[in-house]
């Protein structure tokens, strides 16, 4: 009797507290989700005209694919003007963003787009419910598959899958520029196009120059890694993609130490 008496007190113990955790972890989304979001916001709406200029031909690019298919097998050609239409051809057009945050590239890309979303920052145990929020923003895109995972290792996505890679504002904190850029032309297919932009080194001898070279280590400390000092147009350069275009530019509405950006598209 006693033994029942205690396994009932002892069951409702925990379900009270698997409440109390979902609660918890609940709480714990949705202040994460909008102190992200707040951030997030005010990053984009400075940066707004020139992400509209950096994804301008995105739909453009979309239609082409339509007529002219990416597929996963190797081509003759690796420029996107000599792509052949071929058989067996996913008819989605598959984007895989890097670093989805908020969500709040999602407004600049085609209506109908199948999004594979990719957040290391968020833990993995409460990823669904903060994509949930996301999605809950519409936009017209259509989020398949979701992965919590360091950029540098994207191995829960099959090699040649997105028609698009998109990275905003990530590669400045990633451990390792060279792997991560690996792993976006692997799993973009061949003519798919990488969409970039990034806050980056100020080469020129300047003020914003040796503030940025002053200010780096305590950045990289208390800033989740993120570096000021990095010339990573270098780095897609190297990268063995088969054209890429890019330039850099001043955000002026930015706080000076990351007012140097560098935008363009990489093909594969």
């Amino acid at each position: 009797m006693a033994a029942g008496i205690f396994g009932f007190i002892f069951y409702i113990f925990s379900l009270i507290w698997s409440l109390i955790v979902a609660l918890i972890g609940r709480i714990y989304c949705w202040i994460w989700f909008n102190i992200l979001s707040v951030n997030m916001v005010k990053y984009d709406k400075r940066l707004e005209e020139h992400k509209l200029e950096l994804f301008a031909d995105l739909a453009d690019f979309k239609e082409d694919t339509e007529v002219y298919p990416i597929t996963p097998v190797v081509q003759q050609s690796r420029s996107p003007s000599r792509r052949k239409q071929q058989t067996a051809v996913d008819d989605k057009f598959t984007i895989l963003e890097i670093g989805v945050g908020w969500g709040g590239n999602f407004r600049y890309f085609p209506e109908g787009s199948d999004i594979i979303a990719v957040e290391p920052t968020f833990p993995k145990e409460r990823f669904a419910e903060y994509l949930a929020m996301i999605h809950s923003h519409g936009h017209g895109v259509q989020i398949s598959k979701v992965v919590a995972t360091d950029p540098e290792d994207l191995s829960q996505v099959e090699t040649e899958t997105a028609d698009v890679v998109v990275c905003t504002k990530v590669l400045s904190n990633v451990r390792n520029v060279d792997q991560v850029l690996q792993e976006i032309r692997r799993v973009l297919k061949t003519g798919g196009r990488f969409y970039f932009m990034e806050h980056v080194f100020q080469p020129e001898r300047s003020f914003t120059h040796y503030t940025q070279r002053l200010l780096n280590p305590l950045q990289v400390k208390f800033g989740d890694n993120c570096h000021l000092t990095r010339e990573t147009w270098k780095n897609i350069d190297k990268a063995g993609f088969a054209e890429v275009r890019y330039k850099r530019f001043s955000a002026y509405k930015m706080p000076s130490i990351i007012r140097p950006h560098l935008m363009g598209t990489a093909t594969k």
